[in-house]
C-alpha cells in the first residue's frame, strides 16, 4: 500500500517519468505463457557502478525531457580512471535500453605451478525491441568469457621453458609445440571471443522458454589482457582509439597565414570496430537469401538494383546483381522483381527484411518482420569482428609525456554517440578535454560526459534537441560512452611483469638449491657406499690369505698316495699366490710315523718366513668362491 501511494506521490509531482517495470502494471513488457505472464530474468536497474540503487534514482535517470548525463558517484569503481556517462533517449524508448558493464578476474593454475594471469573486460550493449537482451549480456557475458578463457588456460599462463625439470616442458601441462599446427595466443583468445558470443547468443534462446522475450542487442566487447588490447564488436556499436602525435618543434609564426590549431591537426583516430548494418552487410545478406530462398518465403526477392522496380517497367532492361556480385548486369524485370528486397534503404536507413537496422548482435530470436511475419533472425548472426593492438610494441618517448597520445584513449559507445559525431571530432574532443585537466583523477570521466553531452545536444523552445555547434539535430536515442586509457592498463602490465619476473628468479634459485642439496645428498651416498665397499673388498683379501694358507697345510699332510692329490693341489696352486716350494718329501709306503711328523713340522717352521705374492681382485674372488670346495676335498 504504501509503494502504491509513493508512486502516487511521484507521478503527481513529475508526471513524464515513466513507472518501474513490474509483473501487476506492465503487461506489454511481459510475454503471456497459457494464463500465466512470464517474468523478466533480470529486473531492470542501470550499470552496478553507477549505484543508483533506489526506484527515484532509476526513474529520474529515464526523464526524457531533462534527458540527465549520469555519471559514476565513484570513479574508484572503474579500474584506471576509466570514465563512463551516459544519458536516456528522448522518448524513442520508455527506457535506456544501453547497459555497461567491466570485470577484473584472474586465469589461475590449478597446480600453482605457473603465475596467475589477471585480465580486464568491458562491454557496452545497445538493445533493442526491449531491454532484456542487454541487461543479461551485461550480467552473463563475463562469467561466459571467463569459462572460454579457462578451457585454454594452460595455453595462455606464461611458463619458464628454460627452468623446467631437466630443461624439458612439463607434460602433464599441454604446449601448443605439441600440436601438428602451430596455434598463438592471439588465435585462442580471438576463439575465446568469438565462442563466447556465440555462447552468449544460444544462452538468451533458451530463456526464451521460461522469460520473457528479451529482444535483441549489439554487442562492444575490449578484453585487456596479457600486454595486449583486444576489441571484438556484433552490431553498430563502435570502438575508436584515440591517439594524438606529439608536438613538433615550434616554427617561426606567419602573420599572413592562419595556421590550425596544433591540438586539432595532430589528433587522429584509429577505428577498432566496424559496422555491422545491412548496407555494409548486403553482400552477406544477399548469399544468404539466395542459398535458402525458403527463408524469404515468397515475400523478398534476393537482388539489388540500380533503381527501385516498378510495376510499369515490367518486361523492360533493369540493372542488377545478385549475392556475392561486384559488378552490375542487365535482367529483364519480371513480377518476382517487384517483390520486397531483402535489404532496402542505404545508410542508417536501411532495413533488413524492412524492419531491423543491425545485422549481427544477440537475440532477437522471435522478432518478425512487419507486414510478412517471416522470421529474422536467420539472416542474424552473433558472430563478432575481432582486433587486437600489442601494448608492448608501442614506442613512447617518456620526455614527451604523450602517453595518452602514443597509447591512445579507447572510445567505446553505442550509435547514440556516432550517429551524430564524426570519428575525427571524437579524437579532438577527447585530447580537448584531457588538456583542459592535465593532472585531475576524474579527467576520463570528464570526457565522457563531454562527449555525451555534445551528442545529446540542448533542447529548443520547441521541445526540439539540437547541436549546439550546427543547430542541427541532435540525436534522439540512448547513448553511453565508456573511456579507457589504455597507458594505465600498460603500466599495470608493467607492474605485473616486474612481478611475475621477480617471482620467476626466486623459483629458479629456490629449484637450483634444491637441486644442489640433492647432489650433495647423493655425494653423501655414494660416498658412504665405496667406503663400505672397500671395506668388505679389504676382508675377503684377509679372507682369502688364511684360506690359501689353511688349505696348504693340510694338503701337505696328506699322504702323496691318493689318486687324486695331485689334481687338489694344483687347484689350490692356481687359486693362491705363489709361494716358496716347500721341501719335497720322501714318503713311502713303509714310512715311520715319527718321520711324517717331523717332516709336518719342518713345513710349519718354513711357512711364516714364505710372503705371499700380492693376488689380483680376481684371484681373490676366486679363492673365496672356492673356499668351501679346498676343506670339502682336502678333508
Amino acid at each position: 500500500m504504501f509503494s502504491n501511494f509513493k508512486e502516487r506521490f511521484m507521478t503527481a509531482l513529475a508526471p513524464d517519468l515513466p513507472p518501474l517495470p513490474s509483473s501487476e502494471r506492465s503487461d506489454h513488457h511481459h510475454r503471456r505463457f497459457g494464463n500465466q505472464q512470464m517474468p523478466d530474468k533480470f529486473p531492470y536497474a542501470r550499470p552496478p557502478f553507477l549505484q543508483l540503487l533506489t526506484v527515484d534514482e532509476l526513474r529520474a535517470s529515464a526523464d526524457h525531457n531533462v534527458r540527465p548525463i549520469i555519471v559514476p558517484r565513484d570513479i574508484n569503481l572503474l579500474p584506471w580512471g576509466t570514465g563512463y556517462a551516459e544519458c536516456v533517449n528522448s522518448g524513442k524508448s520508455e527506457w535506456n535500453e544501453d547497459q555497461g558493464a567491466f570485470c577484473r578476474r584472474v586465469l589461475s593454475d590449478p597446480e600453482h605451478k605457473h603465475p596467475d594471469l589477471p585480465y580486464t573486460y568491458f562491454g557496452i550493449f545497445d538493445g533493442h525491441a526491449g531491454y532484456g537482451a542487454a541487461l543479461a549480456a551485461s550480467h552473463q557475458f563475463h562469467h561466459i568469457l571467463h569459462e572460454t578463457l579457462v578451457d585454454c588456460i594452460e595455453l595462455l599462463l606464461p611458463r619458464d621453458t628454460e627452468g623446467g625439470e631437466n630443461g624439458r616442458l612439463n607434460p602433464t601441462f599441454p604446449h601448443p609445440i605439441y600440436f601438428q599446427r602451430r596455434v598463438s595466443k592471439d588465435e585462442l583468445i580471438i576463439g575465446a571471443l568469438e565462442s563466447a558470443f556465440f555462447s552468449m547468443d544460444s544462452l538468451i534462446a533458451q530463456d526464451s522458454n521460461r522469460y520473457r522475450d528479451a529482444g535483441g542487442c549489439t554487442a562492444c566487447v575490449s578484453l585487456f589482457i596479457d600486454g595486449k588490447m583486444y576489441v571484438a564488436n556484433a552490431g553498430d556499436s563502435r570502438a575508436v582509439l584515440c591517439q594524438r602525435r606529439a608536438n613538433a618543434p615550434a616554427e617561426p609564426k606567419n602573420d599572413s597565414v592562419i595556421e590550425p590549431d596544433p591540438l586539432e591537426a595532430t589528433c587522429y583516430p584509429v577505428p577498432f570496430s566496424a559496422d555491422h548494418t545491412p548496407e555494409t552487410e548486403r553482400e552477406r545478406l544477399l548469399n544468404v537469401a539466395r542459398l535458402k530462398p525458403h527463408l524469404m518465403a515468397n515475400q523478398y526477392v534476393a537482388m539489388e538494383y540500380a533503381k527501385r522496380p516498378h510495376i510499369k517497367d515490367m518486361g523492360q532492361r533493369i540493372l542488377c546483381r545478385q549475392g556475392t556480385m561486384k559488378g552490375w548486369t542487365y535482367k529483364t524485370l519480371t513480377r518476382d522483381d517487384l517483390r520486397m528486397p531483402v535489404v532496402n534503404g542505404e545508410g542508417k536507413r536501411s532495413r533488413l527484411l524492412g524492419t531491423l537496422g543491425v545485422s549481427r548482435g544477440f537475440g532477437d530470436h522471435e522478432l518478425l518482420a512487419i507486414n510478412t511475419g517471416i522470421q529474422i533472425k536467420p539472416f542474424l548472426t552473433p558472430h563478432p569482428d575481432v582486433r587486437q593492438r600489442d601494448l608492448t610494441q608501442v614506442v613512447s618517448i617518456p620526455d614527451e609525456h604523450n602517453q595518452d597520445g602514443d597509447y591512445g584513449v579507447l572510445v567505446m559507445a553505442t550509435d547514440g554517440l556516432w550517429d551524430v559525431s564524426e570519428n575525427e571530432a571524437v579524437s579532438r574532443t577527447v585530447f580537448q578535454t584531457l588538456s583542459k585537466y592535465p593532472t585531475e583523477k576524474h579527467r576520463y570521466t570528464m570526457v565522457a560526459q563531454e562527449l555525451v553531452a555534445r551528442a545529446r545536444g540542448k533542447i529548443n523552445d520547441s521541445g526540439h534537441w539540437r547541436l549546439a555547434d550546427s543547430k542541427a539535430a541532435a540525436t534522439v536515442d540512448d547513448i553511453s560512452v565508456i573511456v579507457i586509457p589504455v597507458y594505465q592498463y600498460y603500466q599495470e602490465h608493467i607492474e605485473w611483469t616486474q612481478n611475475y619476473t621477480r617471482d620467476l628468479e626466486k623459483r629458479r634459485r629456490q629449484a637450483q638449491a634444491n637441486m644442489a642439496q640433492e647432489a650433495q645428498e647423493v655425494s653423501v651416498l655414494n660416498g658412504g657406499v665405496m667406503a663400505e665397499e672397500a671395506h668388505v673388498e679389504e676382508e675377503e683379501e684377509e679372507d682369502g690369505e688364511v684360506v690359501v694358507l689353511e688349505a696348504k697345510a693340510q694338503i701337505q699332510t696328506e699322504p702323496q698316495a691318493q689318486p687324486h692329490a695331485e689334481a687338489e693341489e694344483a687347484l689350490v696352486v692356481e687359486i693362491s699366490a705363489p709361494v716358496e716350494q716347500a721341501p719335497q718329501q720322501q714318503a713311502t709306503s713303509t714310512a715311520a710315523a715319527a718321520e711324517s711328523q717331523k717332516d709336518s713340522a719342518a713345513v710349519t717352521q718354513q711357512q711364516p718366513q714364505s710372503q705371499p705374492q700380492p693376488q689380483s681382485s680376481q684371484q681373490r674372488s676366486r679363492g673365496k668362491g672356492n673356499k668351501g670346495k679346498h676343506y670339502s676335498n682336502v678333508n
